[in-house]
């Protein structure tokens, strides 16, 4: 049962045993009270208390008993609204009536009756009815006030909630912009004395035998200089944003161009490949080929069991779709909520600009690359784009 302040917990007897109890009680009171002059227990009540002068007593006390029964209206207004105060008000009508009127009705040789005047005890009774519905009503408004306001408090919570959220973006994307300009011209200055190390150490490495200590020295040199090359290259890509220039590519094509490029790569596992026979997407295809390449590594990394990596081609109403899956430890919450953050990587020596960098590119193409949360088998890396309008899918061959 649902009551008028929304609690639907509340059953008819916790809400409204007070209001009964009153009503019992007030009318107990009236009904054993005695009158004074009508009927047999009248007269005797009269003899017996004639010298205390107690017939004014009764009358004046009937009076204030009439008033009592306000309180369990209101009550029961407060418990119920109007269905509470009117059902109450209708239980005191019933009860009250064979008293004030017993004289009338013929009942006063069985029920006590309300020595007061007949006007004075219908006014009552009306004013019972009428207190009961006002106060319903206005309790029913006050809750509708309070529903209304407690749903504006929180309506304005959120949007607080949301200005807050937005204003740290803000900040929070400014003060990467500002970063990212700083870097990027670092990252430019650093390129210029690397490619002069590099270089010097090419001619250094041609004067010693490759058994020579140093000649393993300078091969480590090498090595690293072109790592921290690479490192700058693609942070430059990232820092770049170049717009986007999407046109129709297959993306069955580009995963099997991606799946014979690294078909031959000792560190990375077997790629498994479900696809349709063609489906025709807006995109770049270089930089979806950069992309993938990207999360297969990062998958190959991070998932050192050795079992094969799966790619699925899908298509629906208007996107196309290609899912990347491994069986390794997954994404954690926190590693979710940075997915795509710059210098964000949950590997040891990772940088984050890989997937960063595909984020960016992604978006460049009118696309997104996100993780699929859903997927308990590991981890699932999801690339979206647009198809073109004029594509066909059909469920085709499966590539390994």
């Amino acid at each position: 049962m649902k009551t008028a302040n929304g609690n639907p917990n509340l059953t008819f007897f916790n809400q409204y045993w007070m209001v009964v109890l009153l009503i019992g009680f007030v009318s107990t009171l009236h009904y054993i009270t005695p009158h004074g002059d009508h009927g047999e227990h009248g007269a005797h009540a009269r003899h017996i208390m004639e010298s205390a002068n107690s017939f004014d007593w009764n009358a004046a006390a009937h009076g204030i008993y009439r008033r009592l029964y306000y309180f369990p209206i209101i009550l029961a207004a407060f418990r119920g609204g109007m269905i509470g105060g009117l059902g109450a008000a209708l239980l005191v009508v019933a009860i009250y009536l064979p008293h004030a009127f017993a004289t009338e009705w013929g009942l006063d040789h069985w029920v006590m009756a309300d020595p007061g005047m007949r006007a004075e005890k219908i006014l009552e009774i009306l004013l019972y009815l009428a207190m009961g519905l006002l106060a319903g009503q206005l309790v029913e408004r006050l809750n509708l006030t309070s529903c209304n306001l407690a749903m504006t408090a929180q309506n304005l919570q959120h949007t607080l909630d949301e200005k807050i959220a937005v204003e740290q973006e803000l900040v929070r994307s400014a003060r990467l912009a500002a970063v990212g300009r700083l870097s990027a011209g670092l990252a430019h200055e650093i390129r210029n004395p690397l490619a002069s190390i590099q270089g010097a150490a090419e001619v250094l490495n041609d004067d010693f035998p490759a058994d020579n200590p140093k000649h393993r020295l300078l091969d480590i040199l090498l090595r690293e200089s072109e790592r921290l090359n690479q490192v700058l290259t693609r942070f430059l890509e990232f820092a770049r944003s170049r717009p986007g220039n999407p046109e129709r590519i297959d993306l069955v094509q580009e995963v099997s161009a991606v799946i014979d490029l690294l078909a031959n790569q000792k560190d990375i596992p077997q790629l498994v490949a479900k696809m349709p026979d063609t489906c025709k997407v807006r995109g770049n295809g270089e930089e979806v080929r950069q992309i993938l390449v990207n999360v297969i590594l990062n998958a190959a990394a991070i998932d050192s069991s050795g079992n094969p990596i799966q790619l699925v081609v899908s298509a629906d109403h208007d996107t196309g779709r290609v899912r990347v899956m491994d069986t390794g430890p997954g994404f954690s919450a926190e590693a979710i909520e940075n997915f795509g953050t710059p210098f964000y990587s949950s590997r040891d020596g990772g940088t984050g600009l890989g997937l960063a960098t595909s984020l960016r590119s992604a978006e460049n193409m009118g696309g997104t690359l996100w993780v699929d949360e859903k997927y308990d088998g590991g981890a699932c890396v999801v690339l979206a784009l647009a198809l073109d309008n004029n594509t066909g899918n059909q469920l085709g061959s499966e590539l390994s």
